[in-house]
């Protein structure tokens, strides 16, 4: 009943990216069509910024400082992005994956956080759910992509680190994160604290969850990362109610489960 002519414009442009992340993504089923793909979907995700810029300064924001901040993020990040793809080998390329992962997981993570802690009032059971996995997956996700970036790049100490009885820590975080999510939902009024609970033991079981794992099955484990960031992406997505991350989120989260099944047949 509140939808604005820009809300119809923005859920169309957001449509418009989302069409172009699944044209994209179709085009890198072959390596001859592979460089298109990446650049529309590139196209697509400019879309997308551009157009949350435009609802931004039409509806008004409350702070000049955020948009200063929100700015300097982006050329931060497109500076380090477009350095760090030139300079980098071709062998070097999961690295490089397992890194943009982990800004990724992490970033996700944030949106998310900020969405159960900053808002007035209590969060309602949809964005505390929503929100909630998008902390758990993209913490995991940070953590266990960092260690994964270095047991490939041949960090000796990353590539040195062990972990006795693995599948204890294992079960131990998994029902101390989920039991932290679980009471984030029944207890909203105390958020903050099941929040940062749910965000140290997600952040612990990517570390316990990649550590025991041998270099040469890195790749499978890069691929089910990217996995969860979509995923987390999508949850974040979920809690803001933004279209086009939801749909970005759900197409690298099903492409990186996909490429994750077929990797580990090939393996055996």
């Amino acid at each position: 009943m509140n939808t604005t002519p820009i809300d119809i414009i923005a859920w169309f442009a957001y449509l418009l990216s989302a069409v172009m992340f699944v044209m994209g993504l179709h085009y890198m089923n072959s390596p001859k069509t592979a460089r298109k793909g990446n650049f529309i979907s590139a196209a697509g995700m400019v879309v997308a910024v551009v157009m949350a810029f435009v609802k931004l300064f039409i509806t008004g924001f409350e702070n000049a400082i955020a948009i200063w901040l929100l700015i300097a993020g982006i050329i931060i990040g497109a500076v380090a992005g477009v350095a760090s793809a030139k300079r980098v080998k071709m062998t070097d390329m999961p690295q490089l994956v397992s890194v943009f992962n982990t800004v990724g997981g992490g970033a996700a993570a944030l949106v998310a956080l900020n969405d159960i802690l900053a808002g007035e009032g209590t969060p309602s059971i949809v964005v505390l759910i929503t929100a909630g996995l998008g902390v758990m997956i993209g913490s995991v996700t940070f953590t266990g992509s960092l260690i994964a970036a270095g047991k490939l790049q041949g960090v000796k100490w990353v590539r040195n680190l062990s972990l006795p009885g693995k599948s204890f820590w294992n079960i131990l975080f998994i029902v101390l994160m989920v039991a932290s999510f679980v009471l984030l939902c029944v207890f909203p009024q105390q958020r903050l604290l099941w929040a940062i609970l749910t965000t140290v033991f997600a952040l612990c079981y990517g570390l316990v969850f990649v550590i025991p794992i041998g270099g040469a099955d890195m790749p499978v484990v890069i691929s089910v990362l990217n996995a969860c960031t979509g995923t987390a992406v999508a949850m974040s997505g979920l809690a803001i109610d933004n279209v086009a991350l939801i749909i970005a989120g759900a197409l690298v989260g099903s492409a990186g489960v996909t490429l994750s099944v077929l990797m580990s047949k090939a393996m055996n």
